[in-house]
C-alpha cells in the first residue's frame, strides 16, 4: 500500500481490523479479572512447554547428528577400501 493509503490508520491493529477480509474473534481479557496465581501458572506452563520442546528438539538433533556421523564414517571407510583395491 502507498503511504497515502496508510495515513488513515493510527495503529497496526486498526490497519489489520479494517483491511482483514475475515472477521476476527473478539477475545478481550480484563487484566483486573486475571488473578496473580493464574498468571503465575500460565507463565510456568508456558516455560515448561518451551523447555520440554527445546529439550526434545535437541535430543532429536543429537540423534540425527550421531546417525549422520556413523553413516559418513561407513561411506568413507567403504570408499577407502575401494581405493586400496584399485
Amino acid at each position: 500500500m502507498r503511504q497515502t493509503e496508510l495515513e488513515g490508520f493510527h495503529s497496526i491493529r486498526t490497519f489489520i481490523l479494517k483491511t482483514a477480509r475475515f472477521s476476527l474473534p473478539q477475545y478481550r481479557v480484563n487484566m483486573a479479572d486475571v488473578s496473580e496465581r493464574t498468571l503465575q501458572v500460565a507463565v510456568a506452563l508456558s516455560f515448561a512447554a518451551g523447555f520440554l520442546a527445546g529439550w526434545q528438539g535437541n535430543r532429536m538433533r543429537r540423534k540425527f547428528l550421531d546417525w549422520r556421523k556413523k553413516r559418513l564414517q561407513a561411506k568413507l571407510s567403504e570408499t577407502q577400501k575401494k581405493l586400496d583395491l584399485a
